[in-house]
């Protein structure tokens, strides 16, 4: 539960922004949203127009009625694309409401573990990562797989593919500190090896690994190269 009235204050809000997010991406009326939700019809109206704000057991109850019966997931699996039979996720990456929606959810995963920096391995992930961490009033953090900033002194790691590939990433250094408690996004974890790359970062900066944010996890290959507790997808398919 947040701490303060500023935190109490924040999460009513995002609950209109998820109630707002969702009216855009789903062609409901209130009343055909009240029925899905089983949620007040008067009151979505009234949060949705801003005429007044939800309090913050209401706000609890409409995130939660949101997610129990609009699953992210589905509707991530909906506005999702396909390209040559596999899951096209730019749709997705490119879309406000849809990055306002799946940041409102990873921050309910997420919510009480004090994330102060979000970790981006560029590039697709990167709009979901500013939205997180505008979500979590955390700083954004991108590791790079160049130096491009010559003016600029950067913390490097890697690790090597097969064959002997060497895969390396790039941050700023001082980006990541000993106090920070970092969240690593993603938009698709499947071999594990940027992941561990991110995992060298955070570790070698001393900083506490909270976990991994993605859209899409893709078998159970990456497990063998990386050990990270609390990794949550939206979606888990099998490798194919």
């Amino acid at each position: 539960m947040p701490a303060n009235k500023v935190e109490k204050l924040k999460y009513r809000i995002l609950a209109v922004e998820a109630l707002r997010a969702v009216r855009r991406l789903l062609p409901y009326s209130y009343r055909q949203l009240s029925r899905e939700i089983n949620f007040d019809e008067t009151l979505l109206a009234r949060y949705s127009t801003g005429i007044t704000v939800p309090s913050y057991e209401q706000a609890e109850e409409l995130i939660a009625a949101l997610r129990k019966s609009l699953d992210p997931a589905r509707i991530t699996l909906m506005k999702a694309g396909e390209y040559k039979g596999l899951l096209d996720l730019v749709p997705i990456l490119s879309d406000p409401f849809m990055l306002k929606l799946l940041s409102l959810e990873f921050y309910e995963r997420f919510r009480g573990r004090d994330i102060t920096k979000i970790l981006v391995p560029e590039t697709s992930g990167i709009t979901l990562a500013t939205a997180l961490a505008l979500t979590f009033d955390s700083s954004l953090v991108i590791a790079r797989r160049t130096k491009d900033n010559p003016m600029i002194e950067y913390v490097e790691e890697h690790i090597i593919e097969p064959p002997a590939i060497k895969n390396i990433f790039y941050i700023p250094k001082g980006s990541l500190k000993k106090e920070d408690k970092v969240l690593v996004v993603d938009d698709i974890v499947q071999t594990g090896f940027t992941l561990a790359v991110m995992k060298k970062l955070v570790e070698r900066a001393g900083a506490k690994l909270q976990g991994v944010a993605t859209i899409v996890v893709v078998g159970d290959e990456w497990r063998r190269r990386v050990d990270i507790d609390k990794v949550e997808a939206l979606i888990t398919i099998s490798k194919v």
